[in-house]
């Protein structure tokens, strides 16, 4: 008998494993082995995760420096953007924003994100009554940016009835305001009270200065004037004339109304039966207003000046 032949070692070799055949009609498969391809940020954490041996690769990646766009609790904005005046985020470098709908000129913030002040030009809408940038008081706005306003005491006297209610007596302080060339002459009210209002609630409390027609200072503002001393007596008429005269207030120096008379029936009535309260204009203590004698209050037949106040 024949010895059996040998097999080449080659072929041998490559048969290893030739009896773990796939059953005919079974698909083939591939093993593939899943590669991980995910970053790690700063901090060492993986930012992805594979599924179904395929990696996922995640794009939430911090960078280096930890730094990431948003606004932090203080409000300062921290984005990538550039800072930018007016999208209301208080940026490094402004004052303020409010953004653009209240950013302006007459507001506390300006265009620019700067805070308004007393001096830069602009009028703050409720807070100053005028800016001028200078540091001049007798140029009619003065270092708190309050707008000087002019008194005068008139050059005509009037009985109590003559006015028919204060705003007669308002109209006359405008008509010789107007004929004496005086700016703003319709913007004068009288210092008179009757039985239902005063100066105190019905003249507007000027931040600025109080001067005569010559420009001599009474008061530095509303409040100094009710203080109960004037800087300089109101003695100057509408056509700057100086005139000592007794004057119809029926106003304490607090600019409240003065009680114990009718007010000349609420200045309607020139009777003797009637009485109203007067003071001295070439006085500067109290007795401006309220003079401290026994004819006080005098009968409503009495010929008396007004004193004239600007307001707004």
């Amino acid at each position: 008998m024949s010895a059996p032949k040998r097999l080449p070692a080659a072929l041998i070799f490559a048969c290893i494993g030739c009896n773990e055949h796939t059953p005919p009609g079974e698909p083939t498969t591939t093993s593939t082995t899943a590669t991980d391809t995910s970053t790690a940020d700063a901090s060492g954490m993986s930012d992805a995760s594979s599924t179904s041996g395929v990696s996922s690769t995640g794009n939430s990646t911090g960078d280096a420096e930890g730094g990431m766009s948003g606004t932090t609790s203080t409000g300062m904005s921290t984005s990538m953007d550039a800072p930018e005046c007016g999208d209301g985020q208080l940026d490094p470098g402004e004052e303020c924003d409010e953004g653009f709908a209240y950013n302006a000129e007459e507001g506390a913030c300006l265009a620019n994100c700067v805070l308004a002040t007393c001096g830069d030009g602009l009028v703050h809408a409720g807070f100053e009554e005028c800016d001028d940038a200078n540091a001049v008081v007798t140029d009619g706005c003065d270092l708190g940016c309050g707008r000087t306003r002019r008194v005068f005491v008139t050059s005509a006297v009037y009985q109590g009835g003559e006015f028919e209610g204060l705003i007669g007596a308002d109209q006359r302080c405008r008509s010789l305001a107007a004929q004496a060339g005086l700016a703003n002459f319709a913007g004068f009210k009288a210092w008179l009270s009757d039985s239902k209002t005063s100066p105190l609630k019905r003249m507007y409390n000027g931040r600025g200065r109080y001067e005569l027609v010559n420009g001599l200072l009474v008061a530095e503002n509303w409040d100094a004037l009710l203080a109960g001393e004037l800087q300089n007596p109101i003695m100057v008429t509408e056509k700057s004339e100086t005139q000592d005269l007794t004057v119809w207030t029926g106003t304490n120096p607090d600019g409240t109304a003065a009680a114990g008379s009718d007010h000349c029936l609420d200045w309607t009535s020139s009777d003797v039966n009637h009485w109203e309260f007067w003071g001295v204009s070439s006085e500067i203590a109290a007795h401006w207003t309220m003079a401290d004698v026994d004819l006080n209050p005098t009968q409503c037949n009495s010929d008396l000046a007004i004193y004239c106040f600007e307001q707004k």
